[in-house]
């Protein structure tokens, strides 16, 4: 009996008893020791589950509060937005109110200068072209009044003066065209559509045709540029260039000294162009002139082209003229 463990059970009819043996008797000591030990176990991990919970509650809270805050903020920037699109409109109708203006003032501008017969200067602004137009108007005043003072003095000029002139300023036609395809001038561009000014003339001619420098002087540009396409300047005397759009090639480089009449390059469409045509310039000093008077110049008529021409200051080159022919007879 002495490894054995004895249980006694007692009801009514009487008494009973087990005898256990002390192997499972410490079994079940075991087991219900167990048993406890996973009780405080799981209080205590619900304890640790309650905690995270709570926990967990705390932060859905701020994450509510968050996304409030976040929604009242969406909501105050929509309406910013809102009032910017609404500045926005306002801005661009502005833009275009006064861009229609300017519009209207550019063509105002333009009728004037075409009226006093003078093209926009290459570097000047919009500012600047109201006042050219003012100056322009007092110093034709003032230039009808010297063209009576110097109407005699145009009787006298020489005939070495007039080869010079003819030598040195360009005149004649640069090549054998067909017609003048576009003036001088504003007019309605044939690849835009839009009005703009002409700086020179169109001379349509068959692809290859030769081009001729209409007076001597020196090639300073013979490349490409932008809507010209291959292009050509020639810088001539007395303040005076001619240009050159839409070539095919170059008969001259950059640098090379040209005489009146010598081949320089030939017709193509390169560039902004519709079709093989020159585009012929003409500049004095920071403006465009038109080409055409010039184009019919010659030793018959100098006079009365010249007098046609009154943005060129004729006075101030037969100065030079008469110096030149006075220091070479020396």
């Amino acid at each position: 009996m002495k490894n054995r463990f004895i249980i006694t059970i007692s009801d009514i009819h009487g008494s009973k008893q087990y005898s256990v043996h002390e192997i499972i008797k410490k079994i079940i000591f075991f087991a219900v020791l167990t048993l406890i030990l996973i009780g405080v176990g799981t209080f205590f991990y619900i304890q640790f589950l309650n905690s995270k919970v709570d926990k967990l509650k705390v932060e859905t809270a701020h994450f509510k509060q968050e996304m409030i805050t976040l929604q009242a903020t969406s909501a105050s920037l929509k309406k910013e937005n809102k009032q910017l699109n609404v500045l926005k409109q306002q801005l661009v109708s502005l833009i275009e109110e006064n861009t229609d203006k300017l519009d209207s003032m550019k063509s105002h501008l333009r009728e004037v200068e075409e009226i006093i017969g003078i093209g926009p200067d290459i570097n000047a602004s919009f500012a600047e072209r109201i006042q050219q137009a003012k100056v322009h108007e007092e110093e034709t005043k003032k230039k009808l009044v010297e063209n009576i003072q110097n109407e005699v003095k145009k009787e006298k000029v020489t005939a070495i003066q007039k080869a010079l002139l003819l030598n040195s300023i360009p005149n004649g036609k640069p090549l054998n065209y067909r017609r003048i395809a576009s003036n001088f001038g504003y007019r309605i561009h044939p690849v835009t559509h839009k009005k703009s000014f002409h700086a020179g003339l169109d001379l349509p001619a068959n692809y290859g045709t030769p081009v001729y420098a209409p007076a001597s002087g020196v090639v300073v540009y013979a490349d490409k540029k932008g809507a010209y396409g291959n292009f050509m300047l020639i810088a001539h005397s007395y303040g005076f260039k001619t240009a050159y759009g839409h070539l095919s090639k170059f008969a001259v480089k950059s640098g090379d000294y040209v005489t009146k009449g010598q081949k320089i390059a030939y017709v193509g469409s390169t560039g902004r162009s519709t079709g093989p045509h020159l585009h012929y310039e003409i500049r004095y000093l920071t403006k465009w002139v038109d080409p055409k008077p010039f184009m019919f110049w010659n030793l018959d008529n100098i006079n009365y082209i010249s007098d046609k021409i009154d943005t060129v200051n004729w006075t101030s080159i037969l100065k030079q003229t008469e110096k030149l022919i006075s220091l070479s007879a020396k």
